[in-house]
């Protein structure tokens, strides 16, 4: 996918940090655990005209109005791993596709 990815590409755990896709492994600084907050401050900072969020959806509850106030300047969209979570996604109101089994 790295062609069709716009630079600058970032990546988050607890907080949002540069990344680079090299040999298909992610090369960042990140420090682990998963915030939500973090990107949507990030995309409020940065007013990207779209962004797409690649997560295991295992994140703690989002503020409502972080999530209204990145929606209204950016089109959000998050992937979600196929085990992973979508349920504080869907409760927060980001629009997400939790990915299926890729057949073989």
């Amino acid at each position: 996918l790295s062609p069709y990815i716009r630079r600058p590409f970032w990546a988050f755990s607890d907080r949002v940090a540069p990344a680079r896709i090299e040999r298909g492994q992610l090369i960042t600084q990140t420090t682990g655990g998963t915030s939500m907050a973090c990107v949507l401050r990030h995309v409020v900072a940065e007013r990207p005209a779209a962004a797409v969020v690649v997560t295991d959806g295992f994140i703690e509850p989002v503020d409502h109005k972080l999530v209204r106030d990145a929606l209204s300047r950016t089109r959000i969209h998050v992937l979600v791993s196929r085990h992973g979570s979508p349920a504080e996604l869907k409760t927060a109101g980001l629009p997400y596709t939790q990915l299926k089994r890729f057949p073989s």
